[in-house]
Formats: C-alpha cells, structure tokens, sequence
C-alpha cells in the first residue's frame, strides 16, 4: 500500500492531486488544515494537507510516505522540500495510523485476503474471533490451497486445529485423584464442583470428598455442604496447608478430592500466595480455571495470567447457556495451550455438564 501526504493551495486542489498522482480509487485518510506566519507579525497562508492511501500492485507489502513541505517563507515551488519517513518509528506510526482509519474490509485486504474471502471472513470477526486471528486462518489456508473462496467447513476445521481438550477427569490407579477448581467471583465453581460431584458419586458410583477452601463468602461451606448431603459425600473446610494436609491424610481411601476455591479477586496476589502454600500439600493436585461464557475475553486473559503461579492445567467453560459469542473461545486456544476439560450449559445437577470436545465448540462458534 502506497500513502501520500498531499499539501495544496486548497481542498479541491488537494483531492484533484490526489486523484492524478495516486488514482480515481485513492482512500483518503486524513484531513486538515495548515497556516504558515509571516515575519513581522503579518497574517500568514492558509494551506490543506491530505493523507491518502492506494494499493500498489508493484509492492503490495511496502509503505512509502512523502510529506510536502512549503519553503521557510513560502518562496519555494510546491514539492521543493520533500520529506521521506523511512525511519521505523514513522513507519509503524502511520501503518498504526491506517489500520485505524481504514474499514474492516480495507484492513481485512491489507492482511492479504481475497475478495472471496471477505464474508467468510467478517463472519468470524462477527463471532468474536480477532481480526488478526480470523486473517491468520486465511493466510494459512491460502497457502496450502489455490482455492480462493474456502467454504466453511475448511475454516471451521482450521479453527478447530488450535484447540486442546483433555477429555474427563481421570482417576489414579492408587490414591485418591486431587482436582481444585480455580476462577474468579461468580465464575461458577461451586455448582461446577457439585456437578462433578454429581456424576463420579451417583453415576459412576466412586467414593468422592467435597473440601472447601472458601472461607471468605459468606454461606459458601452451608451451600457445598447441602450438595454434600444431596449426595451423601462428605464435606470439609479448610483454611490452611496443615488442616488440607489432614484431610487428605483422612481420606486416602477416597477415589476423588474436589476442592472448591476461594471466590476472591484473582488481582490480590495474597489470595493466588495463599493457594499455593494450600497446594504446596498435595504436589499432585490438577487445577482447572473455571471461566464464565459470558466474561469479558481480557477478563480470560487476567485470570490465565493471574492464576498461572499455581499451574493451569484445565479450563472448564461455565454458563454457555447465557453466552452470545464464542469466538473469544479460539483467541484464547491460539494463544494458550492449555486444554478445555467441561462445558457446563446451565443450574441442573448434575445434567448440565458434559465434557468439551471439538463438535461443541464448533457449534457454539459457528451456530
């Protein structure tokens, strides 16, 4: 793409320069007005400066800015003074500048899609896949098929390439399996650690323990509890690394321990400190994140990073059922490798869970 900065007498001036030096299908960026003092204090001339941009066809990947200066005082021919930004700083400046300036299907051929591509395309971006992703999915494509126009189930089949599953829990062959749930307030750990509960103690018939680590919400032990005796399992709390180590050492007949987290701000690095002294107990301990469908993707982002002191090794996706778009499911599979364990799609214990699998999260972002 080829930018131009355009400095004229005037407007109309301006864009017919514009038009003969860079086309009819020039992308005018920018506008604004210019006005140059006099020596002596005398009123100065007023002048227009344009920005636009156009496709070169010779150097699709290149960007060339040239700035048009006027002389000291105005004395020197339009074009005299011509000032090149080759520099890499004015260089990611403008190109910063244009990907803004420019219109989703601008950007999206900037990136190097076809023509074809571009519905396919902004039905992604529509789903809540990132630009930059959906035209990294493209780009991939492009290169391993001559075939402009990629139906949807070859892109849905490249999304689906970026994502980890880990299957269902899995218990150990001698010992009980130690599994603690993670994730920020309102994320659903507590109704996910009951379905769960639910299905190993009822359905499968394994000899399960409930343990609660939430001493900070209040009624969060009385609602584990009432699970518990629905499911006739035991209940335990603890608030440190010496009473989980007890409880641990009391139930090693158990084929499953699942440990229900504190509800707090993942941003209280003494809460995410605190859990790690707790698990420092159990060094064979899984974690899953339990993220809401309906959060925020940088509220994803910040409880990845936040919780990863103490080692993500699942992701359980609450609350489909309340969920619009599902794209950010594969901005946060491209840049992470960390495996999705559940989905849960709803309050029902302990039906509304099952385990994730590819077929889901492709329906959920491609409807």
């Amino acid at each position: 793409m080829r930018i131009k900065k355009i400095l004229a007498n005037s407007y109309p001036e301006a864009l017919t320069r514009v038009k003969e030096e860079l086309g009819e299908d020039a992308l005018v960026l920018k506008t604004r007005s210019i006005k140059f003092g006099q020596e002596g204090g005398g009123q100065g001339a007023s002048m227009v400066e344009i920005t636009a941009a156009m496709e070169d066809a010779s150097h699709p990947s290149s960007v060339m800015t040239i700035a048009e200066e006027p002389g000291a005082e105005g004395s020197k021919p339009l074009g005299a003074n011509r000032k090149f930004l080759n520099s890499s700083n004015d260089d990611r400046e403008m190109r910063s500048l244009i990907y803004t300036l420019l219109s989703q299907t601008d950007r999206a051929k900037s990136m190097g899609l076809h023509g074809e591509q571009l519905h396919t395309y902004q039905h992604l971006v529509e789903c809540g896949i990132d630009e930059h992703l959906a035209a990294r999915v493209f780009e991939t494509l492009n290169e391993n098929s001559p075939d402009r126009g990629l139906d949807m189930t070859r892109v849905a089949d490249r999304v689906g390439e970026s994502f980890h599953f880990s299957g269902p829990i899995r218990l150990d062959a001698v010992g009980p399996k130690i599994v603690a749930l993670l994730g920020p307030t309102g994320s659903g750990k507590t109704t996910t650690v009951a379905k769960l509960a639910a299905r190993f103690a009822l359905l499968e018939r394994k000899k399960v323990v409930l343990v609660s680590l939430d001493t900070f919400r209040l009624g969060a032990l009385e609602q584990l509890q009432i699970y518990g005796d629905l499911m006739r399992v035991p209940v335990e709390m603890a608030t440190d690394r010496n009473e989980f180590l007890q409880i641990l050492n009391r139930h090693q007949d158990a084929d499953l321990i699942l440990i229900d987290t504190m509800g707090r701000n993942p941003r209280d690095e003494q809460y995410v400190e605190e859990l790690k002294q707790i698990f420092s107990a159990a060094p064979n301990l899984e974690t899953h994140l339990v993220q809401s469908a309906t959060a925020q993707e940088s509220v994803f982002e910040h409880s990845l990073k936040q919780f990863q002191p103490l080692g993500v090794d699942r992701i359980v996706m609450t609350k489909i059922d309340e969920g619009m778009q599902f794209g950010h499911l594969y901005n946060i599979a491209s840049r992470h490798s960390v495996p999705f364990s559940y989905f849960t799609n709803g309050q029902r214990v302990p039906e509304d869970i099952e385990v994730a699998a590819l077929e889901g999260v492709i329906r959920l972002i491609f409807g």
